[in-house]
This record gives C-alpha cells, structure tokens and sequence, in this order.
C-alpha cells in the first residue's frame, strides 16, 4: 500500500499521537478521520457541519425532545387545542418553555438549539438593546393555534431567562415579541 506524508501543526499532531494510542494505531485513525471526512463531503457537508448535526440530535434527546412526523404534531394539537381550551393550552406550552430555559446556560444556546430541534423554522431570531428584548420567530407551516402556542413555549423561556412580555404580534406562521428585563435581572 503506497502511503503519503501530511504536515500538520504540531499541536494537533501531538493530541493525535496521544488520542490514537488509546484507540489502535495512528494509521489506522488517521485514515478513519479522512475516509469520515470524504463521506461528509460526499453529503454535501463539512466533517464540522456533519457534527453540528450530530451536537444537535444528542442536545435533542437529552433534553426531552422526541421526532414526531410534523403532520401528526399539528393535527394533535389543533385537536387538543380544541378539545382542552386555549388557556389550559397555552399554560402547557408556557411551561415547558420555562422547563426548557432551565436546561440552557442562555438565550443564545436556546435559541441555537431550537432553531436545529425544529427543521421548518425558517427564522429565529433574538436582538437585544438596552434592556429590551425583541424575539422573531417565522414558519410557513405552522397554523394559527400551533403558532401562538410556539410564543408561548418562546415566552416561557424568556421568563426563565429574565425577561417579562410587553408585547406580543402573533399571527399564523408569524411571532414577534418584545420584552423587558425583569427586576433584579
């Protein structure tokens, strides 16, 4: 088998050695590494995105998220909508939002993870001046009741994150909500 040499940095090549030692050989890594990096590759994605993915799946599961098909989780709950009346509802969605605010050190990684836990958003985004906070979220799919049960799974994290609803303009697919600083954040 014909064999090429590869420079790298000295640090990484060290740290390498050391993890390659634990596992087999250097080779035998090596050569791992590089055939998962062509087969990201061959995916359309880099070795870093494959594991971003992968970082979201793992964040996923372990904090209580289940995949469920998109449609069936629409029609359940527009019929528990229904079935059980909007504010028992949106209490629900509100606490587990503040269930899921606690699992996150910030705003910041929420809102990264949320954006990677629901594929169909097509935007999320929190901008913050002063101490006003101004959350969009947007998404085609999502129908009237399902949308504003969202914003308040969003505005329940807020809370945990110390924020407390001023405003809010939710319309089908559509949540924008403008915040304050708690007290004594």
């Amino acid at each position: 088998m014909k064999r090429k040499v590869f420079m790298v940095r000295a640090d990484l090549a060290e740290s390498i050695s050391e993890l390659a030692s634990r596992r087999g050989t250097l080779f035998d890594f090596v050569n791992d590494v590089l055939e998962q990096a062509l087969r990201a590759e061959s995916m359309g994605l880099t070795l870093g995105e494959a594991l971003d993915e992968m970082w979201t799946l793992k964040a996923a599961k372990e904090s209580g998220f289940t995949f469920v098909p998109e449609k069936l989780m629409y029609d359940l709950v527009e019929r528990a909508h229904k079935r059980l009346g909007e504010k028992a509802m949106e209490d629900l969605w509100f606490e587990a939002g503040q269930w899921y605010g606690r699992y996150y050190e910030d705003l910041e990684a929420f809102t990264k993870h949320i954006r990677g836990f629901f594929w169909d958003i097509s935007e999320l985004k929190a901008s913050k001046e002063g101490k006003t906070l101004s959350l969009t979220c947007l998404c085609s799919k999502f129908s009237e009741a399902y949308t504003r049960l969202f914003g308040k799974f969003l505005e329940g994290a807020l809370n945990v994150f110390g924020y407390e609803l001023e405003q809010s303009d939710i319309s089908k697919g559509i949540i924008n909500l403008n915040c304050k600083e708690s007290k004594g954040t």
